[in-house]
């Protein structure tokens, strides 16, 4: 069967108790979008560390939970639900930023290290014991018909000290070659009203009303909070959800106040006042959902309007070259940046633990033009 049509027949017909099939896809899709340095080729497979799962699971699952929606039949609550809620209500992480702030660190915290460590361990056995082992039965060849997993390094806990160390240990999701290219070319299209996100929200709606009806059997009035997020929103990370440039925006502020030089990154043009200061998502929050120092880049007002969320063109980021170089060196210059920095940059452009800014600008390039080579995106110069 067609590799494409496979994932369509999933995401419409194949039978689901959670939500956990959607997410998995949804992970893998955005995995292969964002181009992870941590995939591996092999002669006939694609293996992604789950844990790269794990890390999009607390994404997407995070504001759904908070809220209450529904993620299994019968009311009942998802595996690593009550550790999530720990999390949220017991170590004042209740927001999804503040805890990647801290989940993405190289070394955790002693009050969180234990909590963090379970967390991505209950999550990565989820993964593999639920939505990799059934998905794809409906192609009539039994459990892990569509994926495989590896298993990772048996390490102890005692050895493993942040994010990185979780993400090296990891077990692997292997996939045959012609699911990633299909999913790498197509993965971006499968919208509309098949989608996995609007199948996704189906499946909340479907447990509210059930939830909903009476001993009778009639429905009750469900009042949504005001102010309560969709789960639509919340799947789609739209505007309502906050952007958290506060601290790359800080730095920026700080250098025009003190009368250094800051220059858009697109126009070229000084920025002398901060009012008419933006921080831009190089590649578009909207495409990415990323929030990494080195996707923040300073901006004018007019020139980030101007760019919206499109991609960057070719021509574009040669021009600006220069200038991303030169915010991403300040940034590894700056205490309270570098370090941060260089871990997510670790995460998300390179798996070498020392690497220039030109490697990172050709692996972030390729990222960019990825989004109009195989999702189709307008390109955009200044």
């Amino acid at each position: 069967m067609d590799a494409i049509l496979v994932f369509q027949k999933i995401i419409e017909q194949e039978s689901k108790t959670s939500t956990y099939k959607f997410a998995l896809l949804r992970a893998i899709i955005d995995i292969i979008s964002a181009q992870s340095p941590h995939i591996e080729h092999r002669q006939n497979q694609v293996a992604i560390p789950v844990f790269l799962i794990t890390d999009k699971w607390l994404f997407y699952y995070w504001d759904l939970l908070a809220n209450n929606y529904a993620q299994i039949h019968q009311n009942r609550s998802l595996v690593f639900e009550n550790r999530l809620r720990e999390i949220q209500n017991d170590h004042q992480l209740q927001n999804y930023w503040d805890f990647n702030k801290e989940f993405h660190q190289h070394q955790y915290k002693i009050e969180l290290k234990s909590v963090f460590i379970d967390l991505a361990k209950s999550l990565n056995d989820t993964i593999i014991k639920n939505p990799v082992k059934h998905i794809g039965t409906s192609m009539g060849q039994g459990y892990n018909a569509l994926f495989q997993t590896e298993s990772g390094k048996a390490v102890r806990s005692l050895s493993i000290n942040g994010y990185l160390d979780l993400l090296a240990n990891s077990p692997k999701l292997l996939m045959d070659s012609s699911y990633f290219e299909a999913l790498k070319i197509y993965g971006g299209l499968l919208s509309g009203s098949n989608s996995i996100i609007m199948n996704w929200v189906d499946f909340m709606e479907k447990q509210r009303y059930q939830t909903a009806k009476t001993s009778s059997g009639e429905l009750q009035e469900q009042a949504i909070a005001y102010g309560k997020p969709s789960p639509l929103n919340i799947l789609l990370q739209s505007e309502t959800i906050a952007r958290d440039t506060d601290q790359i925006r800080k730095f920026w502020c700080a250098q025009i106040e003190s009368g250094q030089p800051v220059y858009c990154t697109w126009s070229g043009q000084q920025i002398k006042k901060t009012d008419d200061l933006a921080i831009d998502h190089a590649i578009p929050f909207s495409v990415l959902f990323n929030n990494d120092y080195w996707n923040l880049l300073p901006a004018k007002n007019a020139v980030n309007a101007n760019k919206t969320d499109k991609i960057v063109s070719k021509t574009q980021l040669l021009a600006s070259k220069p200038r991303i170089l030169t915010a991403w060196q300040q940034y590894l210059q700056t205490p309270t940046l570098a370090d941060t920095f260089a871990a997510q940059c670790q995460i998300s452009l390179t798996k070498a633990p020392n690497f220039t800014t030109e490697e990172l600008l050709e692996k972030f390039q390729e990222i960019n033009d990825g989004f109009i080579a195989f999702r189709g995106m307008e390109s955009w110069a200044y």
